[in-house]
């Protein structure tokens, strides 16, 4: 439970952080999108996990279908992306939160040159994203 409340608590400050910081690198831009969306996470893997944060760039046209090694965390910051799996197909738009459970493929389809700030909890020696066919 201590893991949990610490996982939890560690993802709200870095998207706050996150938030806060382009704020004052954009001069305060109050056009940037706010922070939207939920979902249910089934289970967190058991620790130790190491927690790894990155903005990932994607440009239009950009296709992929994948999996992650640990639940993965997603929020858009600019450009639009639609994820299908196997709940059907949604599209995500600036401040659109997300999550990938870990080991659920799915496929990405960038709409819009995108921005995505990315957490993954990955258990020891699992890899971030592996490709399929």
């Amino acid at each position: 439970m201590r893991l949990v409340l610490a996982v939890t608590a560690a993802l709200a400050v870095g998207v706050a952080l996150g938030a806060a910081g382009d704020r004052l690198l954009d001069g305060g831009d109050e056009a940037a999108p706010a922070l939207q969306g939920e979902g249910k996470l089934g289970k967190l893997p058991a620790g130790p996990v190491t927690v790894h944060a990155e903005t990932v760039p994607l440009a239009a046209g950009f296709r992929s279908r994948h999996a992650h090694g640990g639940p993965t965390f997603n929020m858009v910051r600019s450009g639009t992306v639609e994820i299908r799996d196997r709940r059907g197909t949604h599209v995500y738009d600036p401040g659109d939160f997300f999550f990938e459970p870990a080991g659920r493929p799915h496929e990405i389809r960038v709409l819009a040159d995108a921005r995505l700030d990315v957490i993954r909890l990955l258990p020891p020696g699992a890899a971030a994203t592996t490709e399929l066919p």
